[in-house]
């Protein structure tokens, strides 16, 4: 009995290491986008980027910035496969994308959005928002 109950001490303090560090959060989000690939592969429903609207990839785009800022790696990691962003690669340190399918330029046109020096370090995401907000008190 001892070497049971040692092997589930064991087990219990690697599963809490695992917790602490960040790493447990960062395997099932792995998990569940491998499983939601594997789900679109088998059932034939991945869209190109051709098939879907504009405003929808703007959207994604706006999200996929705003998780990378507030560094929702896990998240990031089930939402672009989810979302159906298809990037060349996938920076292993931050989880951002190398090649995005707009940049920021196009997104501040597009939204009608000036871009000035302070608002580069925020995503446009709180741009937005804050303009919003603005528009509303006034």
């Amino acid at each position: 009995m001892t070497a049971t109950a040692s092997v589930e001490d064991l087990k219990e303090a690697l599963r809490e290491n695992l917790e602490a560090s960040g790493t447990m959060r960062a395997i099932k989000a792995k998990m569940r986008a491998s499983i939601l690939k594997a789900i679109n592969n088998d059932v034939g429903t991945e869209v190109t980027h051709s098939d879907k609207c504009k405003e929808n990839l703007i959207i994604n785009e706006l999200l996929r910035e705003y998780l990378i800022f507030n560094n929702l790696r896990e998240t990031l990691s089930v939402f672009i496969p989810v979302a159906l962003i298809e990037f060349a690669n996938m920076d292993a340190e931050s989880g951002a994308p190398e090649i995005r399918p707009f940049d920021r330029s196009f997104l501040c046109q597009h939204l009608r959005m000036e871009d000035g020096p302070n608002s580069t370090q925020l995503p446009l995401l709180y741009s937005l928002v804050a303009a919003r907000t603005l528009a509303q008190s006034e």
